[in-house]
């Protein structure tokens, strides 16, 4: 029994159960714990030597739980949490008319407090977030700014991206329209550019900054397609087909997105699939292509980029932000996440979100991204279980360049925590703790979830918000934005539906 005089004061301490680190030399203690002081971990060590050193206000027992670094979602959509499950196999799904003509202020907090309660009990503590689909709501800071404080008074890290459309996107042309809901009950439509977009996106930046913290909440570049859209697919409905004339805009805009963030000092967020890398260096030249990517651009999806293509991205120390869920796995294929690890690119696995048939349980996402590409290479070899878990944790926080700061648990480092409830049946026997997490966890195992050693869920309890009172909020918001935009084709269901093996 140690002498409490000479034990050192902290605020938390968490002793007992299984501590998964995440650090360089990949520490697993069966018997471990931590402990906290200013938002901090100062020690990680066995549990009898955490007990013996510290004395804290708030202690954990760790018993039965697997302890580990939060998780962090490199790339998602805000505004999703509201349309989940609404879509159809042949009609779609409704984000963007939701998202500038059924929605309001209040809309976007509600749904930003719901997707942050979704990601607190699945054990997220940092989470990347894109306001809208493609494109961003950039038309007013307003509803960033909505967002950026509902996620922040939920208590979890987050970045919020806003950015301009597409200006190859037939569908969205400029000027661009939104529906404004007055205080009287009355609608306004009103217009407004691509310029507009670029101002607002500058805004938020400046807003965020004012507001928060850097490592609390900041802001992003959303850019849709840096490089074109799907160059290579021009075959689909919807993907432009550029022509020798198109080639001066897409350099332009191009070298406005590195400027941005240059100016700005901001990460760069954009989509590329096979054929865009290639594309950029035969169309636009190696040279622009280097100059415009870097360690501060995360290109989402990237599936099927070539050995050429992904070599480009190694040579610029662009990020990669895989998505094992979305459809373009099957559009292209699978994002080729060994040959990536092959080529040093630092690649993160991801969720895109939570609708419309995703959630913000990014456990599942780990297995998904592996059995992707294990069913490719036709064995488990090639993509080891343990690199997948870092890629949720240490590695999916270097993609956003705050690896210094969390996705491990180290002293110096956030004491970003979450604990699993290893005390369940799909949980038990956990002789081998890797590819229990990897396997058979999800999102409802987690019990604990801390952020910068603030308890913001405990025993499965959220403490930082009324979850309720979150709940039914977004129900009445859900309900006040199908009545302003028609999304009854997305809810069909007949007997083909029912019955048949297509509809």
């Amino acid at each position: 029994m140690s002498d409490r005089t000479s034990q050192v004061e902290v605020d938390l301490v968490i002793a007992g159960g299984a501590v998964m680190t995440m650090d360089e030399r990949d520490t697993v203690l069966r018997d471990g714990g931590l402990a906290v002081r200013d938002g901090r971990i100062v020690d990680v060590a066995t549990s009898e030597t955490i007990r013996a050193r510290y004395r804290a206000r708030t202690v954990i027992d760790g018993s039965g739980r697997l302890t580990m670094p939060g998780l962090v979602d490199t790339y998602s959509h805000a505004g999703h949490g509201l349309v989940k499950a609404v879509f159809h196999g042949a009609h779609g799904w409704p984000p963007n008319a939701v998202n500038f003509h059924g929605s309001d202020e209040a809309w976007w907090a509600a749904e930003a407090a719901l997707s942050a309660c979704e990601r607190i009990r699945f054990g997220v503590t940092t989470g990347v977030t894109t306001l809208g689909a493609t494109p961003a709501r950039a038309d007013h800071p307003r509803y960033a700014m909505a967002h950026a404080h509902a996620v922040r008074d939920a208590g979890i890290r987050g970045m919020v991206g806003v950015g301009p459309p597409d200006v190859f996107a037939k569908h969205i042309p400029e000027p661009y329209t939104v529906t404004d809901f007055l205080p009287d009950g009355t609608t306004r439509e009103r217009t407004y550019t691509y310029a507009d977009t670029l101002a607002t996106s500058a805004e938020v930046v400046e807003a965020c900054r004012a507001a928060f913290h850097r490592d609390e909440m900041a802001a992003f570049f959303a850019v849709p397609y840096v490089f074109g859209r799907h160059p290579q697919r021009a075959d689909r409905r919807w993907d432009p087909v550029y022509t020798d004339a198109d080639i001066p805009m897409l350099i332009e805009k191009a070298h406005e997105a590195r400027s941005f963030a240059d100016r700005h000092g901001v990460i760069v967020h954009t989509h590329m699939f096979v054929g865009t890398v290639a594309f950029a260096v035969e169309r636009m030249g190696r040279e622009l292509v280097d100059d415009v990517l870097g360690p501060d651009v995360v290109i989402a999806h990237a599936n099927a980029l070539t050995a050429d293509e992904i070599e480009v991205i190694a040579a610029t120390d662009a990020k990669v932000s895989a998505a094992p869920s979305t459809g373009e796995n099957f559009w292209y294929g699978r994002c080729p996440i060994p040959e990536m690890l092959a080529a040093g690119v630092d690649v993160a696995i991801s969720t895109d979100g939570n609708a419309p048939r995703f959630s913000m349980d990014l456990f599942k996402e780990v297995y998904r991204a592996l059995f992707l590409n294990w069913s490719a290479f036709g064995h488990q070899r090639i993509f080891p279980v343990g690199k997948a878990l870092r890629m949720v944790t240490i590695d999916a926080a270097r993609v956003i360049g705050m690896d210094d700061r969390i996705g491990s648990l180290e002293p110096g480092k956030y004491a970003d925590i979450i604990q699993i409830d290893l005390e369940r049946p799909h949980l038990v026997p956990d002789a081998h703790l890797p590819n229990l997490v990897a396997f058979y966890v999800n999102g409802n195992d987690v019990v604990t979830t801390i952020v910068g050693g603030n308890v913001v869920m405990r025993d499965g309890a959220i403490t930082t918000v009324d979850q309720g009172a979150v709940i039914r909020e977004a129900r009445r918001q859900a309900e006040l934005a199908f009545g302003r935009v028609d999304v009854s084709k997305y809810l069909e269901t007949n007997r083909a539906f029912w019955r048949e093996h297509e509809y």
